[in-house]
């Protein structure tokens, strides 16, 4: 009877291993909001003896993408899951998991937790610019207020807005920090159109030289 449990015991214990290299916890630090994509990558390595299959991975938020290199891990082999976050709207502390299935038996799902802090040297309240459903040929507007809450001066040195019917107005250019300025925005629809992008505010800021802020619109026919 000792020679069969002796096997048992060897066959569980040879049952395969996953393991993140970095832990089950990463950090992207602290970033400035500029629209730009956060990249960081983790490492699984198998450290049993019989292959894994990566059945699927997943994110908690649709800001978050995470991409693996390979679905197979042989025995001691490793892949690696680059991880892209999309942090515009967020300000302040950021916690994002990603999830990956696995057909090891004793590690089915692996939770990864990425935390973060994103800030803002040039902020505009609120995040989105919106506008109301109007009718062409008419005009409507709205308006967000940017503040420099960073400790240097800023310059705002262009408003790039990627639709011709969407004029805009700055209060002022310069800003001490502390100071803010309102943006207005108007919209004079030529056509029905859903408008949904994003305008790009450009300052002397070292910290964040560019700033987008989601617009959104909905026109009616006249």
């Amino acid at each position: 009877m000792l020679p069969i449990l002796v096997l048992l015991f060897a066959a569980a214990g040879a049952k395969a291993q996953l393991k993140v290299l970095e832990g089950n916890e990463i950090s992207f630090g602290k970033i400035y909001q500029t629209g730009e994509k956060v990249h960081e990558a983790i490492t699984l390595k198998n450290l049993g003896n019989e292959a894994i299959k990566i059945t699927n991975v997943g994110t908690s938020c649709g800001c978050t993408a995470a991409m693996i290199s390979d679905s197979t891990l042989e025995p001691g082999g490793q892949v690696r899951i680059n991880i892209e976050f999309n942090p515009l709207g967020y300000i302040g502390e950021v916690s994002k998991n990603i999830y990956v299935y696995t057909s090891d038996p004793k590690t089915q799902l692996i939770s990864i937790r990425m935390t973060g802090y994103v800030a803002y040297a040039l902020q505009s309240t609120p995040n989105n610019a919106v506008f109301g459903e109007i009718k062409v040929g008419t005009t409507d507007s709205t308006s967000v207020t940017l503040s420099n809450t960073s400790d240097e001066q800023i310059q705002i040195t262009k408003v790039e807005i990627p639709y011709d019917e969407i004029t805009y107005r700055l209060d002022k250019k310069e800003l001490k920090p502390g100071e803010f300025t309102d943006l207005h925005l108007y919209l004079s629809p030529k056509d029905q159109n859903n408008i949904s992008g994003f305008i790009k505010i450009f300052s002397t800021s070292t910290l964040q030289p560019v700033l987008q802020v989601r617009i959104f619109a909905g026109t009616l026919l006249r």
